[in-house]
């Protein structure tokens, strides 16, 4: 009997048996760590936050981020009243960046990390909290700074920091080793 080409069945199945050895061992190893979704999620609050104030100067307006347990979202006083109402319109106002939602088992809360250096007074990881840019691209009031912790659910050493400096500067810190870089 002569052999046609090709594979057999058999050498399929060992094939496909390897593969999926192989993807059971590399899988877990794609996923994102702890430490590294906690500081995406803190750069890209980072980011909305210098955005705001960007947006505060150029439009000459007053801007508020508001960030609650889940989100944070921005208001652009489009009227000009100095009065941030946080209506929806407000935050149309505001342009397409105006909602983001924390990303999966990221919270705020500083897990097991003391204050930053610069912390003076720790913002309370409950409620919402308003960070509010004048038409100068400062903060409101003059001079408020503020920081913002967030951590990993079931990861409380994964923590990292955003600060907004008096002088509207923004600033990402991450907790690594026992010391905040």
């Amino acid at each position: 009997m002569s052999r046609r080409p090709g594979t057999s069945l058999v050498e399929m199945l060992i094939v496909l048996v390897l593969l999926g050895v192989i993807t059971s061992i590399a899988a877990p190893r794609l996923r994102p760590s702890a430490k590294g979704t906690v500081e995406q999620n803190s750069r890209l609050l980072a980011q909305d936050l210098d955005l705001a104030r960007t947006r505060a100067y150029a439009t000459r307006a007053l801007v508020r981020v508001v960030v609650t347990d889940t989100l944070w979202q921005s208001f652009l006083d489009q009227n000009r009243d100095t009065v941030i109402a946080e209506n929806a319109s407000e935050q149309t106002a505001f342009g397409p960046m105006n909602s983001r939602v924390l990303g999966q088992h990221v919270v705020f809360g500083r897990g097991l990390a003391p204050l930053i250096p610069t912390d003076t007074v720790a913002t309370p990881p409950y409620g919402a909290r308003r960070i509010q840019f004048g038409a100068r691209g400062t903060t409101e009031p003059f001079g408020t700074s503020a920081v913002l912790y967030l951590t990993y659910d079931s990861d409380s050493s994964a923590v990292s920091a955003v600060e907004i400096t008096p002088a509207a500067n923004v600033r990402v810190w991450r907790w690594v080793d026992g010391a905040w870089l």
